[in-house]
């Protein structure tokens, strides 16, 4: 959203306030400005008509042409949350927030347009700390049918606060924690900037209230009571007029000051270290010594004029003083507008954004146009001389077609994983879902009971389990299994349902889903365990795995809906394993017995008895556990019915 010169249009309640700023290098210039007022209206169905007339002015007045514009829609309208993200790979950041911003976002995200911005946290921590603003796109279509009806070249929509934000860190760069006022017509913006954290509320108390309540004190039309506040030092009331907007003036500092509570309650108690006044209200004789008595939390400043942004020659400066309490939030914009701007959020729906760049696109079009006519007719005059030239210029574009064409090979190469890569990162996501399943998932299996109703693992059936594995995870980090784990489950049929296979072909990627499982990745279960061998009975001990074994079937997680899987059952038919157990006799004493009655010097220990035993049949159960009453997981769409005609 970068441009050498740029409009930036803060359309309020009562006026729209539009700045002309232009580039050069890291600094910028004022070249233009206006401020034009939309007549009062207190019916919200006169202001598109009124809007209209207003913007229709600012456009006859100064030609806009196809100078980009970017404009405000007030914090009012805006939802602000916060929130901290673990640390992620730089790929995986957005669909990480676009995940939260579904959880944060009381609409559904097509209702929405939003963004969000990225800020340091205190600690050091390399947690993402995330700034999400979003604003319904039936409050932002006002703001794009006036500039589809006045063919403005819109390439920007930002929030009020975050263009007070920008304003006041080109214009002083403060370190602290610092506090924005910016009383308009009908509330006064509250934004806190630390850094690149901002936070903002709207304050439903400003100009408009201090006027109506002289209107209602001094019986006065509006337009007289508002030329009464505007020059209240010259009036000879101004004692009088003070104390009638005293009361309102302790109920902006009221709601500041709770404003601020709870801002340093969220915060953790940060303390604010500055305060900026912008606003024609804060410039009324005493507004800001009022407010500094009641809120205490920091020294005040009333932003007198620029520091950094310079006016050009053809400024009216004495009027530019009058009106410049007002232009902070346009200021703002221009410098986003300018690439100038510490935050970039913008707000502007992707349609839009893609009109522009077609915009652009036929601009370069029509220039590319125009040069080659003028190739075309510099031939014509100079076909004699132009003969290298051409043959030249025809190498050049044989040589552009070649490097075209391997870079289409190298998007198409660079773009083939992407849908892998996609697959993987929403296979991951779904893993923030499992906190307190895997625990659930534990309890379920090992607490399971035969049809006697007792527990099938402990001493009383001699199973026990070694080993649980339960997770939506790969196996392993690496892209390729170890070699000891393909050779255990290579053969097995429900890896092999789940994971895509690779070459060679008896073995499994558990980097790549199943497309069928996409992009619902199943929990795998990978139970491990021993059944203890009686009287030398291997039967015995299949029997015991042939009741797990039903039991794991019947259980509702392993119904699954997809074909052919299942509760696998993996074990060796060599086994029971046989182990020996060595025993040796000792005195009372606790020393070896000697083999001999009068052992000689140096005589060798007694050889341990040696006695052989039958111990247990190792198992493998290997399957899918799919929670049926798991909200989290949306089931695969099951194709409709055909309808015969």
């Amino acid at each position: 959203m970068a441009s050498n010169i740029v409009w930036g249009l803060d359309i309020g309640s009562s006026a729209i306030k539009a700045v002309k700023m232009q580039r050069s290098g890291t600094e910028c210039n004022i070249v233009d400005f206006d401020i034009i007022d939309i007549p009062g209206a207190d019916d919200p169905a006169e202001r598109p008509a009124r809007l209209s007339a207003a913007m229709k002015s600012l456009v006859d007045t100064h030609k806009f042409g196809n100078d980009p514009v970017v404009l405000a829609i007030p914090g009012s309208v805006c939802l602000h949350r916060e929130f901290t993200l673990p640390p992620s790979p730089e790929a995986r950041v957005h669909e990480m927030v676009q995940f939260e911003a579904k959880q944060q976002i009381p609409f559904p995200l097509d209702q929405v347009e939003w963004g969000y911005e990225r800020f340091e946290s205190a600690d050091d921590t390399k947690a993402i700390n995330v700034t999400l603003i979003a604003v319904r796109k039936s409050d932002i279509q006002e703001l794009l049918t006036l500039s589809e009806n006045f063919n403005l070249k819109l390439i920007g929509i930002a929030a009020a606060p975050v263009a007070l934000y920008n304003f006041i860190h080109y214009e002083f760069k403060p370190d602290n924690v610092t506090l924005i006022l910016d009383a308009g017509a009908r509330g006064t913006d509250f934004v806190v900037m630390n850094k690149r954290q901002i936070y903002f509320r709207s304050i439903q108390i400003a100009g408009r209230e201090i006027t109506r309540v002289l209107e209602n004190k001094f019986k006065v039309p509006y337009d007289k009571a508002e030329s009464l506040k505007k020059n209240i030092e010259k009036s000879p009331q101004m004692d009088q007029i003070l104390t009638v907007i005293e009361p309102t003036l302790r109920n902006l500092g009221a709601d500041v000051q709770r404003t601020i509570g709870f801002y340093k309650a969220k915060s953790r108690g940060q303390k604010i270290t500055h305060c900026y006044l912008l606003g024609h209200a804060f410039r009324l004789p005493r507004m800001a010594e009022y407010l500094q008595a009641q809120v205490r939390e920091a020294p005040f400043a009333i932003v007198e004029g620029l520091q950094r942004v310079k006016l050009a020659p053809t400024i009216n400066r004495e009027v530019w003083e009058n009106e410049f309490p007002t232009m902070a939030v346009a200021i703002g914009l221009g410098l986003q507008g300018l690439a100038l701007s510490e935050m970039k959020l913008n707000l502007i729906p992707q349609a839009t954004k893609g009109q522009v760049e077609r915009e652009l696109w036929k601009i370069w079009s029509a220039v590319a146009a125009v040069v080659l006519l003028i190739a075309l007719g510099a031939d014509y005059y100079f076909a004699t001389k132009a003969a290298d030239e051409y043959a030249k210029i025809g190498t050049d574009l044989n040589g552009t077609v070649e490097k075209v064409a391997l870079a289409k090979a190298a998007e198409e190469k660079a773009i083939r994983p992407i849908a892998e890569k996609t697959d993987l990162n929403q296979r991951f996501t779904k893993i923030a879902h499992d906190r307190g399943k895997v625990e659930q998932i534990y309890n379920a299996i090992l607490n399971v009971k035969g049809g006697d109703g007792h527990p099938l693992f402990g001493i009383g059936s001699h199973m026990y389990v070694t080993n649980l594995y339960v997770s939506r995870a790969p196996l392993v980090t690496e892209h390729k299994i170890a070699p000891n784990r393909l050779a255990k489950l290579g053969n097995s049929k429900e890896y092999g349902n789940i994971y895509t296979a690779i070459k060679p072909a008896d073995a499994f990627d558990p980097m790549k889903i199943a497309p069928e499982l996409r992009p619902e990745a199943p929990m795998l279960v990978i139970l491990s365990g021993e059944v203890e061998v009686q009287s030398n009975n291997t039967a015995t001990a299949l029997g015991t795995l042939n009741i797990l074994d039903t039991v794991l079937k019947a259980l509702p997680q392993t119904q699954t809906q997809f074909k052919d899987r299942h509760v696998e059952l993996v074990y060796d038919t060599t086994f029971p394993v046989q182990y020996e157990e060595h025993v040796y006799q000792y005195t009372l004493d606790g020393a070896l017995k000697q083999p001999l009655a009068s052992p000689e010097p140096n005589a060798p220990p007694p050889a341990p008895e040696v006695i052989n035993h039958y111990s247990y049949v190792p198992f493998h159960f290997i399957f899918a556990w799919e929670d049926p009453d798991d909200k989290d997981v949306v089931p695969p769409a099951t194709p409709a019915p055909e309808v015969k005609k």
